[in-house]
């Protein structure tokens, strides 16, 4: 008797999986709302009072994207990063002091699915639209010499990910972006803010 009861409730798991599995894939119309969280890595340097160093170090990286299938294998959207870049000390003839780095991007996002009918989804993502940096200068107790500096321009961003349905409706999934803002050097003391991007999400399917 017990091992009827284990077989059907084999049988009906398995039954479950496969109903589950056949709703995972991506049609036409499907959309998908996400957030993500992760690491950004600065690849661009600066120049501080004639100092050329890396902008900013590894910091963490949270976005928000929506995604929308215009076919099963390409999808268009938007999505919106906050990067925090990290903190790197400095010393110069003003004393010592800190400079902490930050970005954003807003873009429009078109993404090519490999494997839309399955349940593990890589993909390859274009993305183009604004971005912006900012450095904050501070000298600790000569607080005289503090100063935030910025600079925004276009963006672009060339990414490859992965998508794991865990459910007909929850999706998980990875992503290595290379992002590129375009900036002013008079401003930031660079041209460009290119960073590499390691992120984990989690979104819901409807």
């Amino acid at each position: 008797m017990k091992i009827d009861l284990l077989k059907n409730a084999t049988c009906l798991t398995g039954l479950m999986l496969l109903s589950i599995s056949a709703n995972a894939s991506v049609t036409q119309g499907t959309q998908q709302a996400s957030v993500s969280l992760g690491a950004s890595n600065p690849l661009s340097r600066h120049d501080f009072d004639g100092d050329r160093s890396e902008f900013g170090s590894t910091g963490p990286n949270l976005g928000l994207g929506y995604l929308y299938q215009l076919a099963p294998n390409l999808g268009v959207g938007a999505d919106l990063s906050f990067k925090r870049l990290g903190d790197r000390d400095f010393r110069n003839g003003r004393g010592a002091g800190e400079i902490e780095s930050s970005a954003w991007t807003l873009l429009a996002i078109g993404r090519g699915e490999l494997m839309p009918e399955s349940d593990i989804r890589p993909y390859g993502l274009l993305g183009f639209g604004l971005g912006g940096v900012k450095r904050e200068i501070r000298y600790g107790n000569v607080s005289g010499f503090d100063r935030d500096q910025s600079s925004a321009g276009l963006a672009f961003a060339l990414a490859g990910g992965v998508d794991f349905d865990i459910s007909a409706n929850v999706v998980a999934g990875a992503e290595l972006r290379w992002n590129y803002i375009n900036t002013s050097y008079n401003e930031i003391g660079t041209s460009s803010v290119r960073t590499l991007d390691l992120n984990f999400k989690v979104g819901y399917k409807f």
